[in-house]
């Protein structure tokens, strides 16, 4: 005979177990999703089109993200060893040096507070002297503002440490680690929003370099295009006032930049920023495309 649970336990057993398994692949999801998102808007936006126009969907968004999470993932595994390193390091000097106020162990603690204090001023800097200019420009100040914080509630650890008492209370301890801990999740996850920006940005200037090994995209249309871009040709289809014929004018020189969202955006090989625009065409039965490779 079976033997029947307390009521609720197996729901809220495999409601938990369904969220733990969850959890981790939801925050990865997002994670990817995000930064195809801000990679994508940097790319395109150089050739002035908005990522919103491109109808890139969720799956496309995060492979695009996956481009883009290799050199932060990276950076943060050697980052960790090196605190690894880093910390072994001061380890041993307090452990020979225990006691001592004028030992290697104080120059250590008083070393990290003042590093920690200038990355943290260099932090205020950026986001309240030059934020407009350090959004999306990879620089030092997010790093500043996830290392600074950790490196003087290191060196105040090393300090109480060295002395053989901790400086802090347990409760003021517990919330500063916290506190440092947000800031520097913040601070990273800054820094990564702006090397998605920067990877973006340099997936752009490399799509100019490489347009002319682009296939070329001629389109016959119904009705003439206005505002053709430099470097396209256009070329009537058939004699002035014949019949019959469906499409009119073809258009030569375009290459293909982005097929989504039921739209073609077209550029040329002789695309400039500042000089050029971006071509826009829905896909609808009044156009006719043809694609050809280009050696």
């Amino acid at each position: 005979m079976m033997t029947a649970e307390p009521p609720g336990q197996p729901v809220s057993a495999r409601v938990r177990r369904i969220a733990e398994a969850l959890g981790p692949t939801t925050l990865a999801t997002a994670l990817l999703i995000y930064f195809g998102y801000v990679a994508t808007r940097a790319r395109y936006d150089y050739f002035g089109v908005h990522v919103d126009m491109t109808g890139r969907s969720n799956q496309g968004l995060m492979l695009d993200g996956m481009e883009v999470v290799f050199v932060p993932a990276a950076m943060i595994f050697l980052g960790v060893l090196a605190l690894a390193a880093i910390h072994v390091l001061v380890s041993w000097v307090l452990s020979r040096d225990a006691g001592d106020n004028t030992s290697a162990a104080a120059f250590l603690a008083y070393g990290f507070a003042l590093v920690g204090l200038l990355l943290i001023g260099e932090a205020l800097i950026g986001m309240f002297v030059h934020s407009s200019e350090t959004s999306v420009r990879f620089g030092i100040v997010p790093l500043a503002l996830a290392f600074g914080p950790a490196a003087v509630a290191y060196g105040v650890w090393i300090y109480g440490r060295q002395r053989g008492r901790p400086l802090l209370s347990q409760h003021m301890a517990r919330n500063a680690v916290m506190c440092v801990l947000a800031l520097a999740v913040a601070g990273l996850f800054w820094a990564s929003t702006q090397l998605a920006w920067a990877y973006g940005r340099g997936r752009g200037e490399e799509d100019v370099t490489a347009l002319q090994r682009r296939p070329e995209v001629v389109v016959d249309t119904k009705e003439p295009l206005e505002g053709l871009p430099t470097g396209v040709t256009a070329t009537p289809l058939g004699k002035p006032g014949e019949s019959g014929r469906v499409y009119r004018h073809r258009y030569r020189g375009f290459r293909l930049l982005l097929a989504s969202g039921g739209r073609l955006f077209l550029v040329t090989p002789q695309w400039q920023l500042g000089r050029d625009q971006t071509i826009v065409l829905p896909y609808a039965d009044d156009i006719r495309v043809q694609l050809v490779p280009q050696r």
